[in-house]
């Protein structure tokens, strides 16, 4: 009767057993399992091996010296801004004492560290005055996006320029430009989280949120002064930053692309260039890696002939003349893009020109696919152009796919370090210029013989790469 009641059973599971049950324990085994045992071993001094002794957070104040505490404040602060969102007392007293106690902690630390006063001239003054004006004059337009163009809320727009002329002059007296700032953020502040009105602001937690993390930001720029820690860690979370940011306008070709493509009328065409951008995913990234390699090559590459027949090598020249870079750029003299530790940044930035990514393009597709062709022709009626088509409508309905390749970009960027290994070693470039976390994760782990300082590395791109996520699904708003 068992048997009978257990063959039964696994006719009408048969799925469950052979394919849910052992798909789940692959991924277990397989996936969350070294997940999990590298974050056990970021407070171990590990080899790897033999060698496993607990140390605490002896890894992470290594890697982060002073910003170890202050990262976790950090994090408690952001919950505190994510989750505690309800418009009651209990939440705003809440979000209240989180933000102003980590600002008056980060100017207390600061001042401690004996950064807070120092001997200024009435030129470094009246510098420091004019290049806040030019700053928040064009801060001034962005943060426009964050806010009510209603009459009733122009006085939130003051609010910026005062600030920094506020720093300025406290900067004027003698203090330092960072407890400047920290004294006007802690008072804007207040009037940002306290004001009633200022409920009438429909984006006013995102202005919040912003006067908030510059708040924090400015902290954590002033701690860095006396921070220690590793220096090659930060060195790396720098040219990251930079990667990213430089990322982010390298997805424009792609959506452009995506649009010129849905709007062929042709379906043989749309079907056409849908299988050519499908084609190059079968090349091999090896394949695409050497190839740019060979184009930055200084005698026979061609990206130092496009330079010299475009006359854009004089222009580079001549800068490097006027601008004193050192003789990066020589008459005469090919530049070595890949060992020139000036010149191997500007190089990964450039590298895959024009940035019409497939994936990209593909994901793009399936998004602006989903438009009703209603509404186009809706647009057609009220006279429309091409522009207006895909600010007013194509740009709107793909922000959900701008935003998963947003968020695979970061992460893809905080991990990058593959393609380093492969070009440079482990050495990450000339004079290390691109030792990125990651190629410094695999270089203790592998060669340094320390796989719990590499697994607390390995932890805190964790927590960037949560961090950064949740800022871009929070902040990049999609309208259902």
């Amino acid at each position: 009767m068992a048997k009978i009641i257990g063959y039964s059973k696994l006719k009408h599971y048969w799925k469950v057993y052979f394919f849910v049950i052992p798909s789940v324990l692959l991924v277990g085994v397989f996936s969350y399992y070294p997940a999990l045992s590298a974050m056990y071993h970021a407070f171990f001094r590990w080899n790897g091996e033999d060698i496993n002794t607990f140390v605490g957070d002896l890894n992470f104040r290594r890697l982060m010296g002073n910003y170890w505490l202050w990262i976790f404040t950090f994090a408690l602060f952001a919950l505190v801004l994510f989750y505690a969102r309800k418009n009651d007392i209990k939440s705003n007293l809440f979000r209240l004492i989180a933000g102003i106690g980590s600002m008056i902690a980060g100017a207390g630390a600061i001042a401690i560290n004996g950064w807070a006063y120092i001997d200024m001239t009435r030129e470094a003054a009246g510098k420091h005055f004019g290049f806040a004006l030019l700053v928040w004059g064009t801060l001034l337009l962005a943060f426009k996006f964050f806010i009510s163009d209603e009459n009733k809320n122009k006085w939130i727009y003051m609010l910026i320029p005062l600030d920094f002329i506020a720093a300025a002059f406290i900067h004027a007296t003698g203090f330092s430009s960072v407890f400047a700032w920290m004294i006007v953020m802690l008072f804007n502040g207040f009037f940002m989280w306290i004001l009633p009105y200022a409920e009438n602001l429909p984006h006013i937690e995102g202005a919040r949120t912003l006067q908030s993390f510059i708040a924090l930001g400015i902290c954590f720029w002033g701690l860095g002064k006396h921070a220690g820690g590793d220096p090659v860690l930060w060195s790396g979370f720098t040219i990251v930053f930079i990667l990213v940011l430089f990322n982010i306008p390298k997805m424009i070709p792609s959506i452009a692309t995506a649009v010129v493509v849905h709007r062929l009328k042709s379906e043989k065409f749309n079907y056409f260039y849908k299988v050519l951008f499908v084609i190059p995913m079968i090349i091999p990234g090896m394949v695409y890696l050497l190839l740019w390699k060979f184009f930055f090559e200084p005698n026979v590459g061609i990206f130092n002939k496009v330079l010299i027949y475009t006359k854009i090598m004089d222009v580079l020249i001549y800068l490097d003349h006027l601008l004193g870079w050192g003789g990066i750029f020589k008459a005469g003299t090919m530049p070595v893009w890949l060992g020139n530790e000036h010149l191997v940044l500007p190089a990964f930035i450039l590298w895959g020109f024009p940035w019409v990514g497939v994936t990209g393009v593909l994901i793009y597709l399936a998004g602006l696919q989903g438009i009703s062709t209603s509404v186009y022709e809706a647009a057609d009626i009220d006279g429309a152009n091409a522009f207006e088509k895909f600010f007013h409508i194509e740009l709107p309905l793909i922000l959900t796919q701008i935003r998963i390749n947003m968020v695979l970009m970061i992460i893809g960027t905080l991990q990058t370090y593959g393609f380093i290994l492969i070009l440079f070693g482990e050495s990450g470039g000339p004079n290390g210029k691109l030792m990125v976390p990651g190629l410094l994760m695999f270089a203790q782990a592998f060669s340094g013989g320390q796989a719990g300082y590499a697994c607390a590395i390995g932890l805190i791109l964790f927590f960037f790469i949560l961090l950064l996520t949740e800022l871009n699904n929070r902040y990049i708003r999609v309208d259902k």
